[in-house]
């Protein structure tokens, strides 16, 4: 029976849509606003996953292993020397 009922609804929704739009702006707004009510619940709990399932243990092996990106060995640099007064203006053009 409910298979029916909610196919009956469906059938109805999309012909009134087609006959008529502007009748179901209201349900239009209220299933949005029942998405962003689901967006403000779902997404901190998804961002909370990947964060304490994914971020948090693949830090906490390279802080075991003594690996920190911040750290750079000595002499190693990723300036370009050039000579004072070198810069060029194509050096601003196309950057990437």
């Amino acid at each position: 029976m409910a298979p029916v009922a909610l196919w009956s609804l469906g059938g109805l929704l999309v012909a009134g849509g087609l006959i008529f739009p502007t009748l179901l702006a209201p349900v239009h707004r209220a299933w949005m606003g029942l998405a962003r009510l689901l967006s403000k619940v779902t997404t901190p709990i998804f961002m909370a996953l990947i964060y304490f399932v994914v971020l948090a243990p693949v830090g906490l092996v390279r802080r075991l292993f003594g690996y920190n990106s911040l750290v750079r060995p000595r002499g190693r640099t990723f300036w370009v020397a050039r000579a004072p007064g070198a810069a060029r203006r194509s050096d601003l053009k196309r950057q990437f």
